[in-house]
């Protein structure tokens, strides 16, 4: 196959391409047209709503759309909790780290501090637990939550 002839089907499929996308784009025209038409009687439309918001088809839809969303916004708040409880831990480390920087001077202020620092740390570390066990029964609640409402 020549180059002449490679450069040739390209262009015999792109025209495919294009021709396939100007029908699918006719086709959701008229879709639309089809669907303005009909809301725009009012007797039509009153019909066509009723039978729209009896059908089985929008209600397991707007179920599913439901969930969806309760599920989204779950993940987005125990996702918010964990970077405020992450933040929250980093300041308290960096404030220990200029705690350390500052008592350096001192050899006994420094063995002082040592201890302090240790139990402040301990102190840090519990937090750390209690925070990651509220954290865990706030995102038990809210999973318990989304499929209650399921």
């Amino acid at each position: 196959m020549t180059v002449k002839e490679k450069e040739e089907t390209k262009q015999k499929e792109a025209n495919k391409d294009d021709s396939n996308y100007s029908m699918n784009l006719a086709i959701i025209g008229g879709v639309v047209g089809a669907g303005i038409g009909l809301l725009s009687s009012p007797g039509t439309s009153k019909k066509v709503l009723k039978s729209i918001s009896e059908s089985e088809i929008l209600r397991v839809a707007s179920k599913e759309l439901k969930r969806t969303a309760h599920e989204v916004i779950t993940e987005q708040a125990v996702n918010s909790i964990k970077q405020t409880a992450s933040s929250y831990m980093s300041k308290s480390e960096g404030g220990l780290l200029s705690l350390k920087k500052k008592n350096d001077d001192n050899d006994k202020e420094i063995n002082s501090s040592d201890e302090d620092h240790s139990s402040q740390y301990d102190e840090i570390k519990e937090d750390n637990k209690n925070l990651n066990e509220r954290l865990e029964k706030i995102e038990n609640m809210l999973n318990d939550l989304v499929d209650s409402k399921k």
